[in-house]
């Protein structure tokens, strides 16, 4: 059975115009600009946003997802969508990480723990 982690923190997702030096969990430079994902305990060490989205909770798929896996996100992210849910959803080396509003996380990991999903909450 696939864990699925919920991490303990808040996160926000932060449009900036310079990569700033906080600990965060993702970075994505694009022609819309930078855009990052940080636990909100770091946003007061950000000088200047153009926006900020607050209030995401970050779940991990603890298990290793090889490259040629096709439909994994799919899957997830269409049950989430069918019990209106919204998502970001970002992918690393090894797995996927799926950030939800802090309202949404109870109903998305009963709605995961449906598809035989382990939930793990720290």
């Amino acid at each position: 059975m696939v864990r699925v982690v919920l991490h303990p923190e808040s996160f926000a997702v932060v449009n900036v115009r310079d990569v700033p030096n906080v600990d965060f969990f993702a970075i994505v430079k694009d022609t819309g600009g930078i855009t990052v994902v940080l636990p909100e305990s770091e946003l007061g060490k950000i000088g200047s946003m153009m926006s900020c989205e607050r209030g995401f909770r970050l779940l991990t798929f603890d298990t290793v997802l090889p490259f040629d896996l096709v439909g994994f996100i799919s899957k997830v992210s269409t049950a989430l969508a069918e019990a209106g849910i919204s998502v970001l959803v970002f992918s690393s080396y090894s797995t996927d990480h799926i950030l939800v509003k802090g309202e949404d996380v109870d109903r998305a990991l009963d709605v995961l723990e449906g598809l035989g999903f382990e939930k793990v909450i720290p």
